[in-house]
């Protein structure tokens, strides 16, 4: 599949009060393969709000490049920047909603700024609301609708131009669990209906874990890790990976004296009993579990599972375990 977005050494350096320089961006490289969902996670600081500015062509890179669809954003005229802009919807945190205006109207609103007549907007604004699911809250406004109700009139209105890239900043931090996964399978669903590429923006490894084909961990405005999900999460060395899923925690009157804590980790596809044959191993090996956890992420299953083994056997166990393929060490 190719890439719909490309980045390529993208900095961005603003100059603050007194002179001094703020690099906000280092030499950011990253594809986004078309159709697929991406996330971009990082904390507060990382470079998230940075990033979104450049993809948006609001901002101009100081360095690099970025390519939107093979066209470089930094190369096109206003007009054709506002052409590009068109083709990325965007959904925000708080939906960001115009409360003297019904579900309807905020939907059509982006529309009617388009050219759009006036009854054009509304039919499709419309079949939007029920693509989302607010069919029969066309009249609602904002204060009427629940946080889930208000995001999906935003995803509705994101749709309005007909985007090939939807952007999303943080579209579930201000949802509770439950609201969360019907907003990120709406998500989904868009996907599969428009084939559109969808960029997560969050802090949030949960969104993560539930809907994203791929992943990026900014920090400190570089990208530190990058890589499809299986990739990541099959790379022991990987702090995505760890923070996907975390080792399994062991209260510490489990590891009795002259034992050790063997950690061992596992993917595979549904169906494919791999955790099984881990199990099979440690058992041969007189090694007992202390924890496990285990996570079901879009296409691959992940496992990790700590072991309680005697000390003069920790090398013979963890060999065992690598030359079958599985990744095995002493924690620390």
């Amino acid at each position: 599949m190719s890439a719909d977005i490309k980045l390529t050494n993208v900095s961005k350096r603003y100059t603050i009060r007194g002179g001094a320089d703020v690099l906000a961006l280092k030499n950011v490289s990253l594809e986004i393969e078309a159709g697929s969902i991406h996330g971009i996670v990082g904390q507060s600081g990382a470079g998230k709000s940075t990033l979104i500015r450049c993809l948006t062509a609001l901002e101009k890179p100081t360095e690099g490049e970025i390519l939107l669809g093979g066209e470089n954003l930094s190369l096109l005229s206003e007009n054709e920047l506002r052409r590009q802009r068109r083709r990325i919807g965007m959904v925000f945190q708080a939906a960001n909603l115009f409360d003297s205006r019904t579900a309807l109207d905020n939907v059509a609103y982006p529309l009617r700024v388009a050219g759009e007549n006036k009854q054009t907007a509304r039919e499709k604004a419309a079949e939007l609301l029920a693509v989302v699911g607010l069919r029969g809250r066309e009249k609602s406004y904002p204060s009427q609708l629940s946080g889930g109700q208000r995001q999906r009139v935003g995803i509705a209105r994101a749709l309005a131009a007909n985007p090939s890239v939807l952007l999303c900043d943080e579209p579930t931090s201000a949802l509770d669990s439950e609201t969360t996964r019907q907003v990120l399978a709406l998500l989904k669903d868009i996907r599969e209906r428009f084939g559109v590429t969808i960029i997560i923006i969050t802090h949030e490894m949960e969104v993560v874990r539930l809907i994203c084909d791929s992943v990026s961990l900014l920090e400190h405005g570089q990208v530190i890790e990058s890589g499809k999900i299986a990739e990541v999460v099959a790379d022991p060395s990987s702090r995505l990976a760890h923070e996907l899923v975390p080792l399994p925690a062991i209260e510490n009157h489990v590891c009795a004296d002259g034992y050790v804590i063997v950690d061992t980790a596992f993917t595979s596809h549904p169906g494919i009993p791999t955790g099984a044959q881990l199990l099979s191993i440690a058992s041969a090996m007189g090694a007992d579990v202390a924890a496990g956890t285990f996570e079901s992420l879009p296409n691959i299953q992940v496992g990790r599972l700590a072991l309680t083994v005697q000390n003069e056997e920790a090398k013979n166990v963890i060999e065992a375990f690598r030359t079958r393929g599985f990744h095995a060490e002493v924690r620390r």
